[in-house]
């Protein structure tokens, strides 16, 4: 493109300077991948820097100056050290007639245009940068307004030095710019218009060049890109497939199954099978075996990287290994059980008298029920479930659940399990629900019930749910009667009303939840015009940071109870991983925050610190206002159920200062 078609379109332009940041680096430090959210100015004031811009190297010395485009990859080496302003801005052109934007446009883009270069007079540019990024951090309009005259003092003296010295800028390519966008943040939520959002291009052309490029539209290469990615875990690793599926962009794990599927003509786990089978077995003595003489990775639940319904971003761990068959504790057990059964049906006699032996009485009194007319609380029931149906006789005794929610709705109305899962934090459950848990068996976590143990408890009824349980549902069947939900939705009321049913507790719990309902719409009425407080919720964590939208257990009661969401979370979604470019996605008129913690480290701490201190956090209108609240994880999202929801509801009413 000529200067002065560049400078053409910088005269027809409307600017906002966006933001304007001093930054220093050590020797060392680099930052790599950076996604250039604005049209940016980068000027080198002291050392020097190893830059790339869309992968184009720069050797960026003192007083060297950069320029990139909206999406723009940069990546920064300091060696040894590097200090830089950075000057983000937004331009659009305007020209009095289509043709001659049409003939503007033809040429490029001046404001997304990539160059460098070293100034013959820098000082007079060091000026203006220092003195804009002072007026940029003052308060006030005036400042603001300063810094935009400014910004153009900066601009005119590039344009100048850049017409003197003979440098032409480079049109960058939006497509190169794509590919490695995707290649380098698979694992990110990426559609079409996010990419032509940050690329700052017209959509149809963009697809266009896309497919002339590579012969198929973006999201298809990213789907090829991610399963290729997949195939390399499924054979280099024992990652499980909700780790892999994760790891690849898709929280669902069944629906990365089912897309695996689609693009591979198997499922993940019959690929993995497939190609082991041509390929000797890292540490297994056979090739029919199937365990390792290594040591396999003990697995225990992880709080850092699980969150609660779809929330745990979908299904659970599933081992890649299929297992053939129960276990052999769990097998002799259950024989064992079945054999004393059987040793004792055969020597019942209903005529037997006083003297007979206590084994004896306890068979006339367990079988005599049968001589009575039936009552609706012993008739045996059949309950549908997602795993089809199962047959519960009468009342059951002795419940294992198996997720954290449904420990909550048995505690509801009374029922102690015998067993349970682990709770997601605490040692070995939330601190609202311990005291009601005392006494209880722990059968493991949610992603690896310990079959042995539920085995022993000689269970009467099991509850777990498909996401988490499926592998193992007909080994549990051989248990116990065995009911699953389908799901771990935000909204836990689907699941109480099966568990309900499985207990033979509908009435209690219609009750249950008649009393959590009136206690919804009592606040809900009371909340009045403080409903329209935009509420933000997010999580921070050591290895991301989330906003929770509609469809989370949070999520779920915020819209109950009609309060308003920021517009980046009121969306039928779960949740939305953040950049530090996406910070704005984070404000409303409060933010409650939970922090996912490993037990005995701070990493995730350390990230709330850091993320709090970023300019473009302290820009939120929660934190200039000191909304930003922290929550207890367990409340507000990962215990998921009947006593959380209404802690959560107090919490609330409390916040808004509902009676």
């Amino acid at each position: 493109m000529k200067l002065d078609d560049h400078l053409l379109l910088w005269n027809q332009a409307s600017v906002k300077v966006m933001d304007i940041r001093h930054r220093s680096m050590e020797r060392g430090e680099e930052l790599l991948g950076y996604r250039l959210p604005a049209n940016v100015f980068l000027y080198a004031t002291r050392g020097n820097a190893q830059v790339r811009i869309d992968g184009v190297p720069h050797e960026a010395q003192r007083f060297h100056v950069l320029h990139g485009g909206k999406g723009a990859c940069l990546d920064i080496a300091a060696q040894p050290s590097f200090e830089y302003y950075m000057i983000m801005y937004k331009a659009s052109a305007s020209f009095p007639s289509r043709q001659e934007f049409m003939r503007q446009a033809e040429t490029g883009d001046p404001f997304r245009m990539q160059y460098g270069f070293e100034p013959h007079y820098p000082i007079l540019l060091l000026d203006i940068a220092q003195r804009m990024a002072k007026e940029w951090s003052a308060a006030g309009l005036l400042g603001k307004f300063h810094t935009k005259s400014l910004f153009y003092q900066f601009v005119y003296e590039i344009m100048r030095q850049l017409d003197r010295q003979g440098i032409e800028p480079v049109k960058p390519d939006p497509v190169a710019q794509a590919v490695l966008f995707m290649n380098q943040h698979y694992a990110r939520p990426i559609t079409l218009e996010s990419l032509v959002e940050m690329l700052d291009c017209n959509p149809r052309q963009f697809l266009r060049w896309f497919k002339s490029r590579h012969q198929t539209s973006p999201i298809d290469y990213l789907i090829r890109l991610r399963m290729a990615k997949a195939k390399d875990l499924l054979l280099r690793t024992d990652c499980t497939l909700k780790e892999i599926a994760e790891s690849v962009g898709y929280p669902d794990s069944y629906y990365f199954s089912r897309l695996f599927k689609k693009n591979e003509g198997v499922s993940p786990t019959a690929f993995k099978e497939k190609t082991q089978k041509r390929e000797p077995r890292p540490n297994n003595p056979s090739f029919l075996s199937t365990s390792p003489i290594a040591a396999r990775r003990l697995r225990r639940y992880s709080v850092n990287g699980i969150d609660n319904h779809y929330q745990y971003e979908g299904e659970g761990h599933l081992p890649m290994r299929r297992r053939t068959g129960t276990s052999m504790a769990a097998t002799l057990l259950v024989c064992f059980a079945l054999l004393l059964s059987a040793c004792s049906g055969g020597t019942a006699n209903p005529n037997t008298g006083a003297g007979g032996t206590a084994g004896q009485q306890q068979n006339t009194e367990a079988t005599a029920p049968a001589t009575k007319p039936s009552t609706d609380k012993e008739t045996p029931r059949v309950i549908k479930h997602a795993m089809g149906e199962t047959t519960v006789n009468g009342t059951p005794k002795r419940v294992v659940i198996l997720t954290n929610e449904g420990t909550e709705a048995l505690l509801a109305v009374g029922v102690k399990p015998v067993g349970a899962v682990q709770s997601w934090i605490g040692t070995p459950w939330y601190d609202h629900i311990k005291d009601e848990m005392k006494d209880v068996t722990v059968v493991g976590d949610e992603l690896q019930p310990n079959i042995e143990m539920i085995a022993s408890l000689k269970p009467d009824l099991i509850i777990g749910n498909k996401v988490r349980q499926e592998k193992i549902y007909e080994q549990l069947k051989q248990i116990a009667p065995t009911v699953f939900a389908a799901d771990l939705g935000g909204d836990w009321q689907i699941n109480f009303k099966l568990y309900m049913e499985a207990i033979n507790k509908k009435d209690e719990g219609d009750k249950a939840m008649a009393a959590f309902n009136k206690r919804v719409a009592d606040v809900k009425a009371k909340l009045g015009s403080k409903a329209a407080t935009k509420v933000s919720i997010v999580r921070f964590s050591a290895s991301q940071v989330r906003i929770y939208q509609k469809q989370t257990f949070s999520g779920v009661l915020l819209s109950q109870l009609g309060i308003a969401r920021p517009a980046a979370q009121d969306k039928d979604n779960f949740i939305e991983v953040m950049t530090k470019e996406t910070i704005p996605s984070m404000d409303g008129d409060v933010m409650f925050y939970f922090v996912s913690e490993v037990a005995g480290k701070n990493d995730a701490a350390k990230v709330v610190e850091e993320w709090k201190n970023d300019p473009m956090f302290k820009n939120l209108n929660v934190a200039k206002t000191n909304k930003v609240i922290q929550v207890d994880e367990g409340i507000w999202n990962s215990a998921g159920g009947y006593k959380a929801a209404n802690l959560l509801l107090d919490e609330l009413a409390a916040y808004f200062g509902v009676k």
